[in-house]
């Protein structure tokens, strides 16, 4: 089930499921109800930027519904029947969709395992049925298992795409491995090294994507999709397995959230406060991570506080006081459609609709427009979202992602899957000293930017001869740097129509 619209006598209803890939916003007219699922085309140069939407991205790298950058522009809430009145033109009501029911747990693995490969078969043979298959590959789990139940259903035809950080990649080399254990064809696209990327990435960002988000593995992934469509010209299925670790990988992560709020608030906030004053954000140790942590359970309740990218709020950027109500208020209506009752299922549904749907898709959904390639999230279909959900009172949903990795090790060598694996991200401080990105940083100065006045100064004087020398900073530390640059780059693009020229 995707996003529906049902036109009836004075009402339109609008249905969108709580992880739907697209994003669809609104603005009014007069007496006209403008909807679209291209956020840069409701824009008009005479609206006001929304900060509280612009902190929700430098704070969770997503706009949280239904903001959006323009007070004038909003998003139509996922999870949500949003019933849309004809007079006076408006939101007449907002429906809850029924929840997933809670299904008997299965009483071993094998069923488990059976549940699983059913749905995703089920979603591969559809796919199959339509156009060849091209499953972007990293070698892990989530894509492995995906590949090796494309083989399982016949797909034999099918493509693994890998993209590789050059010959010392020992990830991309296991996915070759595993490729030719499977059978299966395997491309490998090699980062050029040139960093040409970066200056395509900011100075198209507005061009490129439909919304803005915030995951410095946009480089990478931009540098992979723009290839593959270069590559593969004629009409295929492109299967992306994002999704799959929030849903079946941060059930565990639960009880850890819970142990630190457990710690006297007095500690935390000592904790928050040390952060700030010995500039732990500098420091990539230990000692940061914990106290990043600290910080974080001072600044937000749960199931908020874990998908937070960073706590430098206060330090890096600042929000006046009634933006932040502001914020919080929307926030709180947002997670009126997530689960409330087990924190388990809590934690998985914040991350699918927080961070796999909003911010990782859209690496890929954008790029794929407008190409013969159509791209499919098995992990994110609502189908997949329910058994998830209900996979939290499973035997072994304590352990990450323990029901993929056992269905992938009917298939592949153990030792293929039980693994410790590199997350796909770009050398990330090689990235930051490049002439393009330093280029796009310094426009945070500039008063006349779309984040003067949000960005502290102060902050970006001192991280830049970091970014010079390539100094390895903390991985949330870096996620904000990166947020910052692309989100002022895309509002710039944006407001100003550039945008609008497109390829």
């Amino acid at each position: 089930m995707g996003i529906s619209v049902h036109e009836r006598a004075n009402e339109l209803e609008v249905s969108i499921p709580l992880t739907a890939t697209d994003q669809l916003h609104y603005r009014v007219d007069g007496q006209s109800l403008v909807i679209s699922d291209d956020l840069r085309e409701l824009y008009d140069e005479a609206y006001q930027m929304d900060e509280t939407a612009v902190y929700s991205l430098l704070q969770f790298g997503a706009v949280v519904p239904p903001l959006s950058p323009w007070k004038q522009i909003r998003r139509i809430v996922p999870g949500k029947t949003t019933l849309f009145r004809s007079s006076p033109i408006g939101i007449a009501d907002q429906l809850e969709q029924r929840p997933a029911s809670i299904q008997p747990s299965p009483r071993s693995l094998d069923e488990q395992i059976s549940l699983l490969v059913s749905q995703l078969d089920e979603v591969l043979l559809k796919c199959g049925e339509q156009s060849p298959v091209i499953i972007l590959f990293s070698g892990g789990v989530d894509s492995g298992l995906v590949a090796a139940r494309a083989l399982a259903v016949g797909l034999k035809e099918t493509v693994l795409v890998n993209y590789s950080f050059g010959s010392h990649d020992v990830e991309s080399s296991l996915a070759e491995q595993m490729a030719k254990h499977l059978g299966l064809q395997f491309v490998r696209i090699e980062d050029s090294g040139s960093g040409d990327e970066i200056a395509e990435v900011l100075n198209n960002a507005g061009r490129s994507y439909r919304y803005p988000f915030c995951d410095h593995s946009t480089l990478p992934t931009y540098a992979l999709v723009r290839a593959v469509t270069a590559r593969f010209s004629s009409t295929a299925t492109v299967l992306d397995g994002t999704g799959a670790d929030g849903a079946f990988g941060v059930f565990g992560r639960a009880r850890q959230w819970q142990r630190l709020y457990s710690i006297p608030v007095a500690l935390r906030r000592a904790g928050a406060t040390a952060y700030r004053l010995f500039r732990a954000w500098e420091k990539n140790n230990t000692i940061e991570y914990y106290l990043r942590l600290l910080r974080r359970t001072t600044q937000f309740s749960f199931p908020l506080v874990t998908v937070a990218q960073n706590p430098l709020q206060g330090i890096g950027y600042r929000l006046p006081r009634i933006a932040l109500v502001e914020f919080e208020a929307s926030a709180n209506q947002y997670l009126n459609c997530l689960p409330d009752a087990d924190p388990r299922e809590q934690i998985a549904a914040a991350d699918l609709a927080w961070v796999c749907s909003p911010i990782f898709a859209q690496k890929t959904k954008s790029l794929f427009d407008g190409t013969p390639l159509h791209v499919v999230y098995p992990f994110l279909l609502p189908s997949m979202v329910d058994l998830a959900l209900n996979a939290r009172n499973w035997s072994g949903s304590d352990q990450p992602k323990w029901l993929l990795k056992a269905a992938l090790a009917r298939q592949v060598p153990a030792d293929m899957v039980y693994r410790k694996k590199s997350a796909f991200v770009a050398p990330i401080e090689q990235k930051f000293k490049h002439w393009a990105f330093l280029g796009a940083f310094d426009k945070l100065l500039d008063s006349k930017s779309a984040l003067n006045g949000l960005v502290d100064q102060r902050f970006i004087r001192t991280i830049r001869p970091k970014l010079v020398d390539g100094t390895p900073m903390p991985s949330q530390t870096a996620s904000f740097v990166w947020a910052a640059v692309f989100v002022n780059c895309w509002l710039e693009q944006v407001t100003r129509g550039t945008f609008r020229n497109r390829q």
